[in-house]
């Protein structure tokens, strides 16, 4: 006697095809298959003539079929085949070299706006071009951009020392760029709620004139006649005062 499943598979028969033939359900033939059960006499004859075999060479209570073996996928074999040489070629592969040092790169020149910068603060300070070149020992589209920035720097001190002497000569506050203290907090509150016209100097010899809309520790921003605003860095003000303050 054999299981019911091994005789139904060796006639190469689906459950489905079988309940079909015989009249059984499906799922009542699954438990029978799985040994869940015993297969009735009734049953046994009409699985005996589907399957053209005599009643008792059918287990009337059959064991478990194994478990189906799973096949890989086209994709998981592929895959498996790629990988394979490609783990053994990274392991063939000798380790590379490791790479010098990158030689540090050349000084940059001294970007166009910081040369103009440089004009406008000597202007300012009201001193030529060839005087500092010739301390310098090079002319200004020579300098590295780290010189030019540290040569900036020295020249806005000399031109805040020189206007804060002016204008304490003119009894006038000292503008200070570093913070808005309590001082400045207080000038500028009050002639940003008057609404007061400000004239503002900058470092490079420009004027802007407005009313003062907003400040910060670092920056003014000033509303102009036709309806635009601008923002000035407090380091590029040498100083301000209102429209009806003296000049």
């Amino acid at each position: 006697m054999e299981n019911l499943w091994v005789i139904r598979r060796r006639k190469r028969m689906t459950v489905s095809a079988l309940a079909a033939k015989s009249g059984v359900p499906a799922d009542l033939i699954r438990e029978y298959e799985r040994g869940q059960r015993p297969i009735p006499t009734e049953h046994l004859e009409r699985f005996a003539r589907a399957l053209y075999v005599d009643p008792w060479d059918i287990n009337t209570l059959s064991d478990a079929p194994p478990p189906p073996i799973r096949q890989p996928t086209q994709k998981q074999a592929t895959t498996a085949k790629r990988e394979a040489p490609a783990k053994a070629e990274k392991a063939k592969r000798k380790p590379k070299p490791k790479p010098k040092p990158k030689a540090p790169p050349p000084p940059q020149p001294a970007r166009p706006s910081q040369i103009e910068h440089l004009r406008g603060l000597l202007k300012h300070l009201r001193r030529s071009e060839e005087e500092l070149t010739a301390q310098l020992g090079k002319s200004l589209e020579e300098l590295t951009r780290r010189e030019a920035s540290a040569l900036l720097a020295q020249l806005q001190r000399e031109v805040k020392t020189v206007d804060r002497k002016a204008t304490l000569g003119k009894r006038r506050r000292p503008y200070l760029p570093e913070s808005v203290d309590e001082f400045e907090l207080r000038y500028l509150t009050a002639r940003q709620q008057s609404g007061d016209e400000m004239l503002f100097h900058l470092f490079d010899g420009s004027e802007v004139r407005g009313r003062v809309v907003g400040f910060g520790p670092y920056a003014i921003t000033v509303g102009q006649a036709d309806g635009t605003e601008i923002t000035l860095n407090k380091l590029a003000i040498a100083y301000y005062q209102t429209m009806r303050e003296p000049t």
